[in-house]
């Protein structure tokens, strides 16, 4: 058995898999950190608006002497990206709380499941060399 893993039982319970099966597992459980990583993107954008949202930033202005002139910010920012206006607060202050209550749950999983892929790993490698 494979040296350095990190659950005896699930080690134990993919050593007894058939190679192709644990194969195939293996790819699930790459695909899934896959998913965890976007996952993690998204929340990590979804913090920035909130704290964008409750943030007293106003839209870029024009410096003076520049208007009429092709140099302009865009306008409407705050809404294309859909957070309120600064004098509009949505209720992001408590949406951000439970947005880094689920990046810590998320992350905890996330751990989890690399462990899970690296003993799945470390199987695949120590059957394929004994098979060689």
């Amino acid at each position: 058995m494979a040296l350095g893993l990190t659950d005896p039982l699930t080690a134990l319970s993919f050593s007894a898999m058939p190679v192709e099966e644990l194969a195939d597992y293996h790819r699930s459980l790459v695909a899934a950190q896959r998913d965890v990583d976007h996952w993690r993107r998204l929340i990590l954008a979804r913090i920035d608006l909130a704290v964008a949202s409750v943030a007293d930033l106003d839209e870029p202005l024009t410096p003076p002497g520049l208007y009429g002139t092709v140099c302009a910010p865009p306008t409407g920012l705050r809404r294309l990206i859909g957070i309120a206006p600064t004098d509009v607060r949505a209720g992001e202050g408590g949406l951000l709380i439970r947005l880094r209550g689920a990046l810590d749950e998320l992350t905890r999983y996330e751990k989890m499941l690399e462990a899970v892929t690296g003993e799945a790993a470390s199987i695949l490698a120590y059957r394929a060399g004994a098979v060689a």
